[in-house]
């Protein structure tokens, strides 16, 4: 692999990386905010996703020698500023979207093996969870 090439990656690892960490805040944000039963066990499921999508993003950096960035993307600000929990969860299902299409164009990236089963795993993961969000406000 390029310099360039390993450059990209790790930029496109540690944007994932961020978005992961957002993903982990507002969910938990978004625990706090309902009693739902259902949707409490949908968002508990989700957060143990983000969480093991971060360990598995810092592990494929630190396999490129490099440190994870510590930052977290500003998707948190921007759900915590709408004022209803619906909004908020529109504005989750759109940011599982993002990652899943960030993934679909950076495929070039990836080399073959376990960092491209991971990424492809990840985008399967948000895919289904756009999926299942989606059915679950059609239903309520």
């Amino acid at each position: 692999m390029t310099q360039t090439n390993n450059t990209s990656l790790l930029d496109f690892y540690n944007l994932m990386l961020e978005a992961e960490r957002a993903g982990v805040k507002v969910l938990g944000e978004l625990l706090s905010q309902t009693e739902d039963r259902n949707l409490l066990d949908l968002l508990k499921k989700f957060l143990r996703d983000e969480g093991l999508n971060c360990r598995i993003l810092i592990a494929l950096i630190h396999d490129l020698g490099a440190e994870p960035s510590d930052r977290t993307g500003d998707f948190v600000d921007k759900v915590l500023a709408l004022d209803s929990l619906n909004e908020q969860i529109d504005l989750l299902i759109r940011g599982q979207e993002w990652v899943a299409r960030k993934i679909r164009e950076s495929r070039h990236l990836l080399p073959a093996g376990s960092p491209h089963l991971f990424m492809e795993a990840i985008k399967v993961q948000h895919e289904e969870n756009v999926g299942t969000l989606n059915i679950y406000f059609k239903k309520h």
